[in-house]
C-alpha cells in the first residue's frame, strides 16, 4: 500500500506540473494575441471618447479574470481526483452504501443548483482552449456584425458595428454558426454587387468598376481587382467587383467608396441601372429627360 501511494503520488506531481506548464504557455500566448491588437471595432471610428489602449488593458484585465477562474478550476479539479485515487484503498473500510448515498446527493444538490453555471462555465473553458474564436476578432453572428469585446468565464461580448454590445452565454455560443473575419488573418475578398440595364456597354462598366476599386484609398495594393457577370436576369445584369483588403474596417469602407465611385461614374457616362427595366414608366421619364436635354 505504501509503494502504491508514493507511486501515484509522485506520478500526480508530475502531472501537476505540466498541467501548471502548459496552462501558462496558453495563458501567455492568450496575452500576446490581446497585446498586438490594434482596435477592438468592426468599423473604425475616430472620436474623442474612444481609447484603444484603456480597451487593450479591459481586454487583458478580462482574459487574466477568466484564465485564473479557469486554472484554478482545472487544478482543484485535478487535485481533488489525486486524493481520491491516493484514499482509494481505504474504500474497503467504508461501506459502499453510505458512500453511494453521500455521492448521489451531493451529485443531485449541485446538478439542480448550478446547472446553467457549469454549462457555461465548461463552455468557457472550451472556448478558450479551441479558440474557435477569440478575443479582437471581427466576426458576423446571428446577422450581427461586430468585434468580440470580452469573453468572461460564463459569457461573451460582442462589440457592435454601432456600439451596441450583444450579450450571449458561452453555452449558446458553442452551438452558433458565425462568419469570422479574422480567425486565420484579416485579409478579405471585398465585394459590391450592383445592376445594370442591357442597354448599357458592359465594356465600358467593366471599366468603370475596375477603376473604382482601384483608385479606392482603402484598397489594399494586393492583386488586381475583378469584375465578374454573376447573372443574367429579366430585369438587367447582376455584376461583381471585388479587391483586396487588408482589414475588415478597410473592405467596409472600400465598398462604400466604389459604390460612391459607381454611382457618380454611372450619371456622368449615362449608364441604366435595372431599376429602369422594372416597369415602363421609369423608362418613359427617362426617354422624356434624355429628349429634353438635346
Amino acid at each position: 500500500m505504501f509503494f502504491y501511494e508514493l507511486l501515484v503520488f509522485f506520478i500526480g506531481l508530475f502531472i501537476l506540473l505540466f498541467i501548471r506548464r502548459s496552462l501558462k504557455s496558453v495563458k501567455n500566448r492568450g496575452e500576446s494575441f490581446i497585446s498586438k491588437l490594434r482596435f477592438f471595432e468592426a468599423v473604425k471610428t475616430k472620436v474623442a471618447f474612444k481609447s484603444d489602449k484603456k480597451q487593450k488593458e479591459k481586454a487583458l484585465e478580462g482574459y487574466n479574470q477568466r484564465f485564473s477562474i479557469i486554472r484554478r478550476t482545472i487544478l482543484i479539479i485535478y487535485v481533488l481526483i489525486w486524493i481520491l485515487i491516493l484514499i482509494t484503498p481505504l474504500f474497503d473500510r467504508i461501506s459502499a452504501t453510505f458512500v453511494s448515498v453521500i455521492a448521489a446527493i451531493i451529485a443531485a444538490i449541485i446538478g439542480i443548483a448550478s446547472r446553467p453555471f457549469l454549462e457555461n462555465l465548461i463552455a468557457g473553458v472550451v472556448i478558450t482552449f479551441s479558440k474557435q474564436f477569440r478575443v479582437g476578432d471581427t466576426v458576423l453572428i446571428d446577422n450581427h456584425y461586430g468585434t468580440v469585446e470580452d469573453i468572461t468565464i460564463t459569457h461573451t461580448v460582442i462589440k457592435l458595428w454601432d456600439w451596441k454590445r450583444l450579450v450571449i452565454p458561452n453555452n449558446a455560443m458553442l452551438n452558433k454558426e458565425m462568419v469570422s473575419y479574422t480567425t486565420k488573418d484579416s485579409y478579405l475578398w471585398a465585394h459590391v454587387e450592383f445592376w445594370i440595364s442591357y442597354d448599357a456597354d458592359i465594356f465600358k462598366v467593366e471599366e468603370i468598376a475596375l477603376d473604382a476599386a482601384s483608385r479606392s484609398l482603402h484598397f489594399a495594393r494586393t492583386g488586381v481587382p475583378r469584375f465578374w457577370i454573376m447573372e443574367m436576369d429579366k430585369e438587367g445584369i447582376k455584376c461583381w467587383v471585388a479587391a483586396w483588403a487588408l482589414t475588415p474596417t478597410e473592405a467596409w469602407y472600400l465598398k462604400i467608396d466604389v459604390r460612391k465611385r459607381l454611382i457618380q461614374e454611372f450619371k456622368k457616362n449615362g449608364i441604366k441601372t435595372h431599376a429602369f427595366n422594372l416597369d415602363g414608366v421609369n423608362e418613359h421619364f427617362f426617354d422624356q429627360d434624355c429628349n429634353e436635354k438635346e
